[in-house]
């Protein structure tokens, strides 16, 4: 495929969504107002070679970070609970449980202020298929995403990411950050 065809793959992209879940502090609700950001370019490339999921996540995880390490950004702190919700809803998605959307957000962050009191909240999730690295193209989206780079170098200290994998070989993003009180 020439360079040409592959930027215009490029161009309409992985599918993509962010949702920023902020508190108002003066006013401190029970629960905070989402604000949803929405970007949908699609991209399909060739059928991707299995991963293992677990190092998958890891890898994901460690290049937000080392992307907010490249910002001058502390760096933010893996939470198992975060995670767990994170992979819950990505399982929802590669299964069609749900759709590819944050639907549910506010009951994950629900369910994760049970164990960590948060002022804030934000949600990105993606997906692509038929990439020999699939996270590094999902962080790659994010990052050229105004909604997703937001987040990604929001205000947070604890996050968690959850991937799945459909039968059909695509990989469901979801990363959830939390700033505590």
């Amino acid at each position: 495929m020439n360079k040409y065809l592959k930027q215009i793959f490029w161009s309409l992209a992985i599918l993509l969504s962010s949702c920023n879940y902020q508190q108002v502090i003066k006013n401190l609700p029970e629960m905070p107002e989402i604000q949803n950001s929405r970007q949908t370019p699609v991209y399909r490339a060739n059928a991707a070679v299995p991963l293992n999921i677990n190092e998958l996540e890891k890898s994901v995880f460690a290049q937000i970070n080392q992307y907010r390490q490249s910002k001058n950004l502390p760096v933010l702190y893996w939470n198992s609970t975060i995670a767990q919700q994170s992979r819950i809803h990505a399982e929802q998605m590669a299964n069609g449980q749900t759709t590819f959307s944050h639907d549910g957000f506010k009951e994950r962050v629900k369910v994760i202020s049970q164990q960590i009191p948060y002022k804030s909240a934000a949600e990105n999730i993606a997906n692509n298929m038929g990439y020999s690295n699939p996270g590094e193209k999902a962080v790659e989206g994010w990052i050229k995403s105004p909604g997703h780079h937001k987040n990604m170098v929001g205000d947070y200290n604890l996050s968690g990411i959850g991937i799945a994998q459909n039968s059909e070989g695509t990989y469901f993003f979801n990363q959830i950050f939390i700033k505590t009180r």
